[in-house]
Order: C-alpha cells, then structure tokens, then sequence
C-alpha cells in the first residue's frame, strides 16, 4: 500500500511541476517588477565594463525593465563567470563575456574552469577590435616591416609589452609571430595602462593591445599603430592598414558579446536577442561604441556569435597546443 502512496504521490508532484514549468513558460519575460542583472566578471571602470553600462538605459527602454551590472573581477573574470553560472537559467542573469578571453579560462587546463563553451548561451555579439601593433610616437620604426626586420636581424630581442599573460593580447602577439616568422621578447603587465606607461618611457618597443586600451593616446599623437589585425581597416584608426594588406596573413579579434546560461527558454532567448539588436543598431549606440569607446561596432546573433565561439576555441587551442 505504502509503495502505491508513493506512486500516486510522484504523479502528483511530476504534474504539478509540468504544469509549474508551463506557467513559467507562458509567463511574460521580462515580468514587471523583475530586474535583469548583466555580471560582468571584470573591475568597474574597464572596456568591458564600459561597454555594457552604456547600453543600460536603451536596454531599460526596449525591455520595459531596469537593467543593472553587477561586477565580479578575480581569477581573469574565472570568479564572475562561475557566479554568472550559478544563478537560475531563467534570463534573467546574463554574462559579460569576451572571446577569446572567456575561451581562455576553460581551455587551459591548469585554471581548473568548472565549465566549458557549452555552459554558455550566446545571445548577441556588440562590438569587435582587432589585435595592433603599437609604437611610440617617435620610434625608429615607422612601419611593420622595419619591426619585422629587425625582429629578424635580432631573434628574442625586440621588447614587447602585453597587459597579462595568456590574455587577449598575449594571444594575438603569439598569432603575429607566427604569421611574420618572428620571435619576440615578451614583457608582461598587470593590465593595458602599464604597458603603455613602459612604451612611452622607453622600457619596451612596442605594445600588443587592441585600440580601446590606447584610443586617447592615439588622439593626442602619443603612439602609432603600425598594422591592425582585422579584416578591415578599424573604423577607429583612421589610415593604419591591416596586416593581411601588409602581407602578413593574421586576424584576431576580441568581442564584447553577452550571453545566458544554457538551459535559457529559447523564447526568453530571442526576445533578449532582439532588444540587444535594436538597441545595437541605434546610430547613437554606435557613436558612443567608436568614439567613446574606441572600438568597431559588430553586431551578430546569438547564432553567429555561436559559430565565432566554436572557431576561437579551435584557434586557441591550436595556439596553447604550440606553447
């Protein structure tokens, strides 16, 4: 008798939490008196962080609720990811996420990462930079191919500054040794800011960083990028050819793209991707984004946002495999 109890008893609570999950579905989202929170695993003040704070009130607008960010710096945004993670699949919370920095805590195995690509769902990508080559204002070398030759003529010697180790920048360095044949002498920084402080001092020759970390100091003449590393010229830096124009076949890229955790209803999925695609594609989010930013507007989709993930994480994994 007790194990009939039960089984009505588990028929029960299966249709009651059908019939829960249905409700759930069929709810309005985003729900009046609900809040969406975007967790963005890096210091306040940042790119990044930047970035999503100035798409607050457009996306206020456009979804009918507040729109907050919450910031989790620690472990190379490993912290804020992880707690992104952990909370319900419901929407609600959504990632700061940056390719190739997010392929990179989960792909080298000594970061331990308690989740993989597929923990994420992509929702929508906002902006692109390529990786540049910077100099100083007034370096002895005035293009790419004099820092190519001499990094030729003097293997392992010619001081490159990078804002970390295994971070975006470090990754796009690697790729252009590799495509001018090059071996460079890395010097590693905590963060962008050091780099260029050494650059400008005279500490090291050159920086590997992407243009939002140097765009005032371009503005005011302090540092020239010899190559971008993009399919086309930078919508920021004006006249400075990419380096597939200058013969050497590399192009990186880092994003700023927001996503949800896998598991999010597909239909909250798409509503939350067209309010990124509107708000994206407003002329006035697209100035704030170059001028303010110093970054390339470059909008996809959740679906293309899926597919450039899936080719980052084979690009670096080919990269981290050679090292």
């Amino acid at each position: 008798m007790r194990h009939v109890k039960y089984a009505l008893f588990a028929a029960a609570a299966a249709v009651a939490m059908t019939a829960g999950f249905a409700q759930a579905q069929s709810e309005k989202f985003p729900a009046e008196g609900k809040q969406i929170n975007i967790v963005v695993p890096w210091s306040a003040g940042g790119t990044a962080d930047i970035s999503m704070r100035l798409l607050l009130p457009y996306l206020e607008k456009e979804l009918g609720v507040p729109v907050g960010v919450e910031n989790i710096p620690g472990g190379g945004s490993q912290t804020g990811l992880v707690r992104c993670l952990n909370e319900p699949a419901d929407g609600y919370t959504l990632c700061a996420t940056s390719l190739p920095s997010t392929n990179l805590t989960y792909l080298r195995s000594n970061r331990n990462a308690p989740y993989s690509r597929d923990d994420f769902a992509p929702v929508a990508t906002m902006l692109s930079e390529g990786g540049s080559i910077v100099v100083a204002k007034d370096s002895k070398y005035q293009t790419l191919a004099d820092l190519v030759a001499a990094a030729k003529e003097n293997r392992g010697e010619i001081r490159i500054g990078i804002g970390g180790r295994y971070v975006n920048a470090h990754i796009e360095a690697l790729l252009f040794e590799k495509a001018a044949g090059v071996k460079l002498a890395p010097v590693f920084f905590d963060g962008a800011a050091p780099a260029f402080a050494a650059l400008l001092g005279g500490h090291v020759d050159a920086v590997s960083s992407t243009p939002s970390n140097y765009i005032s100091l371009y503005k005011s003449g302090d540092v020239r990028p010899l190559g971008i590393m993009a399919e086309q010229e930078s919508q920021v830096l004006e006249g400075v050819p990419t380096m597939r124009s200058l013969g050497y076949d590399v192009v990186t890229y880092s994003t700023r793209t927001i996503s949800a955790r896998k598991g999010t209803d597909p239909e909250r999925l798409a509503i939350l991707e067209e309010a990124f695609r509107k708000v994206i594609a407003l002329d006035e989010v697209g100035d704030k984004i170059v001028n303010q930013l110093g970054s390339d507007r470059y909008y996809l989709d959740g679906k293309d946002s899926e597919a450039l993930w899936k080719n980052t994480d084979e690009v670096v994994g080919e990269i981290l495999a050679d090292e």
